[in-house]
């Protein structure tokens, strides 16, 4: 950990140095300046951000606007010859939306100058869905981290108690697989290529604003087929602010909740405000991260567990930014940093052998250099320059990356106090016959299990699986943005360029090997999935092997756009065009029917059998349009062509991957040809004005997806004139619909109540629901081929409703009621879809026994419901703010219901003890065995969080001079 900080702080103050794509966000203000008696336009009059140098003066005919606002909140400062100088607080700008500000002037200086400004409902120029969410209101809310925040908005599905107690959970936007959400921070993409995941997390405290879109975004983003979450982190001010925040549940429940998150802010130089500093840190541990409704019971050795044992995690989170007034040119700098340790829970190993739970560890950094020039009062550009990492790593906790310990047994005996037998095997794991047991492949050792037939004893768990991959980036791009009229044009490109490497062994193998083989040899025992490392994980660059397959591979990807948002007093025609360049450089077969050296050696692997795949090129059009329709009314319709690169997981091999696939029972393969992912989207919708505290959104959606990616069976020979055999691998081949409405009602200055209502209702249906969703079709078919029919999706959830009311008393009201907040989240999700079968049983053969009782997804679970407090007090002495806090999550204690399994559509109980089959395991294994399967059908997993309880303390110092 320490290394990794100071890799990451040397790294930051380099940041000027390497190059990395920025998606930058900026926002414009404009507007109109009249004298308050006569509406005559003042010419001339001046327009400042306060505490920025940022501002511009009137036209002839009073109007102004101002370009290349960060996002954030300001105070607008107005001043006029013979007039009231007037400050507005509270105008809220966001990325790639223009903040209408017309202001009226007097000549009445005994009237208040400071007026702050109401927020506004919706953004009235945006041609899209744009949900904005800042600091002040992510304070309020009882949840945590980015997703939750987002998951929040209409038209997001996210699974009832999913990202445990990190706040890192998966969501599905409109109905699009959990891949196709594009995070940045900062301008910086944050997802990986690997598996399209973001392991980027920003805490809290950190956060300025989220800006999330949800289709019909411009042309400027891409890599995104159904939604962008957008977050902009806080800035240093002119004066130092110092925050901390503890919250802890280590005194109200059993599951040891812990962070503590702190900021500091200010000049760099104490005095001058043109260069300004903001840190934040935070470090959260959890003794579960993830706490289940029910409690795990294991009856047949008499024990109970509140939550799932050996099961911790712990966070550090890290952010950094500079920015530096240089006259015309404004430099900002960068950076994040967050790692993630946690354990890989196998249920079947709780009542054993839970302290040999696997471990990841997964670590995310990314810089970032911004150099922009205001050319003049029209026009800018912007340079943005940085470097991203992510590593991951999965592994035993005690062994780690030592993978000769793995089958050490001295070091196991001694150390571990397990007991391998002089060969290198675990007694546990031998047969009657003290034989390892095997899988069919004759190389993976497997788990046995214990006296009960149930759950797996003592030794490796996972089969020693041992993964570790990266995916390092190098960007660059530059945007021009000028104002012609009222065009405002913009012009972006961009490149990068990625290092990805793999590897992934059962390092329970080593424990077969003997000490004194080659590397070739072990490569040959082995059969690592590996490209840019050895056999052993050690680092391969691209030149010290003359084998291009064990070198690291290095897509080029780049970009270019053009963009025009035309605006008028009543209308905003929003149009772009944007080109994606994808150069994977990944290998495929010349003749995929002869996968082998010319088809004459099933057993060789031949380089010169493959061609490197050609480069993609794919163009976006891009066109969203609004205007008012009455007054207090605004439309909006959007069309949309969106894409994204495929994860790189399928796409990449190595050479004895490769070869172990096709070798042995081919199945879920790697396909270099993988093409893009595509979505076409619809959006038509209108924003009504219902009085002067509340509105209505009404958004219908529909999307058209195609090219998904998923396994396909195919045909190839060995030899060639041999038989023809199957191979499983992933294609483009999944197709989808998606449709909906989406509703939103917000009211504010309800007395001392605000009240944000959100309603979804979806219909997500297409031929699969992930890149591996057809595999048990293509395997269990007897063709081979899996079948296209259109079903929901596993993700389809009909009815989503999200109520959040706030109770907030502003300083100087209701006497010792002052600054008193209570934030109340009311949430319902309908249940999710299922396949239902005859019978199921959860120790296997369920490929030869069970069949299907009607079509896929045709069956739905139960819904869930849950209710999440936040109650807040903050006393002021002077410039300190002191706030404890405590937080209840799933106020009522409800079991939420999140899986059912597919025989009984029940959550505790498979139905198998009762068939026929079960009933003679059950009379042939005894009681143990009837007691431990029911301890298994009783899965943590398929409940929801309990009530969880936390309290929080927050001190604050602000406006400190020095």
């Amino acid at each position: 950990m320490k290394n990794s900080i100071t890799k990451f702080l040397i790294l930051f103050l380099f940041a000027l140095v390497p190059a990395l794509l920025a998606q930058t966000g900026v926002g414009k203000l404009s507007g109109k300046i009249v004298d308050a008696a006569t509406g005559e336009a003042l010419i001339g009059a001046n327009v400042i951000l306060v505490g920025t140098q940022t501002g511009a003066a009137t036209d002839v005919d009073g109007n102004y606007f101002i370009l290349n606002i960060t996002p954030g909140t300001y105070e607008v400062k107005v001043t006029y010859v013979g007039y009231a100088p007037k400050i507005l607080e509270n105008i809220r700008v966001v990325a790639g939306i223009t903040y209408e500000l017309n202001i009226q002037l007097t000549t009445d200086f005994t009237l208040d100058e400071v007026v702050v400004v109401d927020r506004k409902f919706f953004e009235e120029k945006a041609t899209n869905t744009v949900k904005v969410i800042d600091s002040d209101q992510i304070s309020r809310l009882p949840v945590r981290g980015v997703t939750n925040i987002a998951s929040l908005q209409s038209g997001v599905v996210i699974q009832e108690g999913s990202g445990g107690q990190e706040g890192n959970a998966t969501i599905n936007v409109r109905g699009g697989r959990g891949s196709e959400v594009l995070y940045i921070v900062d301008g910086v993409p944050q997802n990986n290529l690997y598996n399209r995941s973001s392991a980027a997390s920003v805490s809290n405290v950190a956060i300025e604003q989220i800006s999330f879109q949800v289709g019909g975004y411009e042309a400027k983003y891409g890599q995104a087929q159904s939604g962008i979450i957008n977050v902009t982190t806080k800035s240093g001010q002119p004066t130092y602010n110092i925050l901390s925040d503890i919250v802890s549940s280590s005194y109200t429940d059993d599951y040891g909740y812990n962070l503590y998150a702190g900021t500091i802010s200010g000049p760099i130089i104490p005095g001058i405000a043109n260069h300004t500093i903001f840190l934040s840190a935070e470090r959260g541990w959890y003794q579960d991260a993830d706490p289940s409704a029910i409690d795990i019971n294991f009856p047949s050795v008499g024990t109970t567990y509140k939550g799932y044992q050996n099961n911790p995690a712990g966070v550090w989170r890290f952010s950094a930014k500079t920015n530096h007034r240089l006259g015309d040119f404004t430099v900002n700098l960068s950076g994040l940093y967050n790692d993630r340790t946690a354990k890989v829970i196998d249920y079947r190993y709780q009542k054993n052998n839970s302290r040999f739970n696997h471990e990841f560890f997964e670590q995310n950094t990314s810089l970032n250099a911004r150099l922009s020039q205001t050319l003049s009062n029209t026009t800018f550009w912007n340079l943005n320059l940085g470097y991203k990492m992510f590593d991951f790593k999965r592994y035993n906790p005690f062994l780690k990356d030592n993978l000769a310990l793995y089958g050490n047994a001295a070091y196991w005996e001694s150390n571990l106090g397990v007991y391998l037998a002089g060969n290198g095997l675990n007694p546990a794991r031998l047969d009657a016959n003290g034989l390892p047991v095997v899988n069919s492949q004759g190389d993976r050792i497997q788990m046995s299990v214990d006296d009960n037939g149930v759950f797996r004893p003592y030794g490796y768990t996972g089969g020693g699986l041992y993964q570790k991959r990266e995916d390092d980036a190098l960007f660059i791009d530059l945007d021009i943005t000028s104002q012609i009229d009222n065009h405002l044009l913009e012009f972006g490109a961009g490149f990068s360029q990625h290092t990805v490497r793999g590897y992934g062994v059962y390092a329970s193998g080593y424990a077969q090997q003997p000490d004194n083989l080659t590397e070739a040899e072990k490569y040959e025992a082995l059969q690592p999935f590996v490209y840019g490392y050895d056999v052993s994980g050690q680092t391969r660059t691209t030149t010290d092997d003359p084998n291009q397959f064990l070198r690291p591979y290095k897509p080029d990807i780049g970009y270019a756009y053009l963009q025009d948002r035309f605006e008028l007093q009543d209308i905003v025609l929003n149009v772009g065009l944007r080109m994606d360049y994808f150069n994977l450089k990944s290998y495929v077969l010349k003749n995929p029917a002869l996968p082998y050296a010319g088809g004459t050696d099933p057993e060789a692997f031949d380089p010169g059998d493959f061609q490197v795949r050609d480069a993609e090129v794919e163009l976006s059009p891009r066109i969203g349009i609004g205007f008012p329709v009455t007054s207090g009314t605004v439309f909006h319709a959007q069309y949309g062509r969106f894409i994204q690169l495929p994860e790189l997981n399928d796409v990449y091999f190595g050479p004895y991957s490769y070869n172990d696939y096709l070798v042995m029972a081919p199945q879920n393969g790697f396909n270099g040809a993988l093409r893009a992912e595509e979505t076409i989207q619809y959006e038509v919708g209108f924003r009504q004005l219902l009085s002067d505290n509340s509105a209505l959104n009404i958004t219908a959606f529909y999307k058209n997806i195609r090219d998904l990616v998923n396994v396909q069976n195919h045909k190839f020979r060995r030899v060639d004139g041999g038989e023809l055999i199957d191979a499983i691998y992933p294609e483009n081949s999944d197709f989808g619909t998606t449709k909906g409405i989406a509703l939103s009602l917000d009211i504010t200055h309800l007395s001392y109540f605000s009240v944000s209502t959100q309603y979804t209702f979806s219909i997500a249906e297409g031929t699969g629901s992930s890149t591996s969703s057809s595999s048990t079709a293509v395997f269990r078919n007897t063709d081979n081929a899996a079948p296209k029919v259109i079903a929901p999706l596993n993700f389809d959830q009909r009815h989503t409703g999200i109520v959040n009311i706030d109770f907030y008393v502003p300083k100087g009201n209701m006497g010792w009621l002052e600054m008193l907040n209570v934030n109340m989240l009311f949430s319902y999700s309908s249940g999710r879809p299922y396949t239902p079968m005859d019978q199921w049983n959860l120790l296997g053969d369920n490929g030869i026994l069970s069949q299907t009782k009607g079509y896929i997804n045709s069956a739905f679970g139960p819904g869930a419901f849950r209710i999440d407090l936040k109650i807040e007090k903050s006393f002021q002495i002077g410039d300190i703010f002191i706030s404890p806090y405590a937080v209840v999550e799933n106020l009522l204690d409800a079991d939420n219901i999140t899986s059912v399994y597919r025989s009984t559509g029940s959550a505790t109980t498979t139905g198998f003890l009762t068939t026929p089959n079960g009933i003679a395991a059950s009379q042939l294994n005894g009681e143990g065995y009837v007691q431990d399967y029911k301890s298994l059908e009783n899965n943590p997993a398929n409940f929801g969080i309990p009530r969880l309880i936390k309290l929080g303390f927050k001190l604050n110092f602000s406006n400190i001079s020095l």
